[in-house]
């Protein structure tokens, strides 16, 4: 099997433009993102889990952010060829260097990739948590993760220190995580696409870059040949909106972190998504599939009812 990286010119009426938030909404995530970067308001909140509800607090502070799920799902794609039935996929999706996230659990999420062997892996943004120096491990995090059709990766809106739609404080911060995710072996996907093939037969990966940083576009999807199966990469799963009926087979999203924080079955109260149905978890539309990721890492050091997870995804012919 074998790859090579199909770019176009994307014009400026191409770029999806997502609505600015209004004024309140954008103070509100501005503190928000302070606080998340403040070690004080991280201890206040580990104090307040744990002396607020010692038992729940403790769990879902201390067990569940590095309790890591092995997810496998098993989807037919309709214009699969039969070469891929049985074609191997993992996923991995918001690791957030830089927070307070172990790097030793990171270190186990990469150990556990490289056990299930997959003919793919896929990586979908927010590989670190705002700043330029948090790349500094990121190589030596990723190197050892091999495939045999390759590993891609889209950025998220923390590689760009987006917090919001159009935030674009400091600029850079995508050069410097690309640069470390190619010294890795890692292909980013930035409004192109892949042929993987087997043989004569192909089916393409697709990546859309970062909706939040006013470059995701998705037109470079009507250079696909119509014949083959495609699956898209898109960090935030607002993007499904924005793709055609029918254009795609399969959307591999993160960004929402399965919310953090659910009651089941109800869904979280926060989902960072526009789309509330897109909040995590497995859902059909027609004939095409959306999995959004709750991901490994996290903004704040509290899970409940959204352990981390690597999926392992095998392809069906349909």
């Amino acid at each position: 099997m074998g790859m090579s990286v199909l770019k176009r010119s994307i014009t400026a009426d191409e770029l999806i433009t997502v609505a600015p938030l209004p004024r309140w909404k954008v103070l509100l995530q501005e503190k928000a993102a302070t606080l998340a970067r403040n070690p004080l308001a991280h201890r206040a909140l580990s104090a307040l889990l744990l002396l607020g509800a010692p038992g729940i607090g403790a769990y879902a502070h201390w067990i569940e952010p590095t309790w890591l799920k092995v997810r496998r799902l098993t989807l037919p794609l309709h214009r699969l060829p039969m070469e891929f039935d049985g074609f191997r996929i993992v996923h991995l999706s918001d690791l957030h260097m830089g927070s307070t996230v172990p790097s030793v659990f990171l270190q186990y999420v990469m150990q556990t990739v490289q056990k299930l062997a997959p003919d793919l892996v896929v990586l979908t943004g927010d590989f670190v948590h705002t700043k330029p120096h948090e790349v500094s491990g990121l190589t030596l995090l990723l190197r050892n993760l091999e495939a045999p059709s390759g590993v891609f990766a889209v950025l998220g809106n923390h590689d760009y220190a987006a917090n919001y739609p159009g935030d674009r404080r400091l600029l850079g911060v995508e050069d410097v995580v690309i640069t470390a995710l190619e010294r890795a072996g890692v292909t980013v996907l930035r409004n192109d696409w892949v042929p993987i093939t087997a043989g004569a037969h192909r089916f393409a990966i697709m990546g859309v870059d970062e909706l939040w940083s006013g470059r995701a576009s998705v037109t470079p999807l009507q250079t696909v040949p119509t014949s083959y199966s495609r699956v898209v990469l898109c960090h935030n799963p607002d993007v499904f909106s924005f793709l055609p009926a029918q254009s795609f087979d399969l959307l591999l999203c993160g960004h929402t972190h399965g919310g953090q924080v659910r009651l089941p079955p109800f869904p979280p109260l926060l989902t960072a998504t526009t789309n509330r149905r897109l909040w995590g978890g497995l859902t059909a539309h027609g004939r095409s599939w959306v999995f959004v990721s709750r991901g490994i890492g996290y903004t704040w050091r509290v899970r409940l009812a959204s352990r981390p997870e690597c999926v392992e995804i095998t392809l069906k012919k349909s």
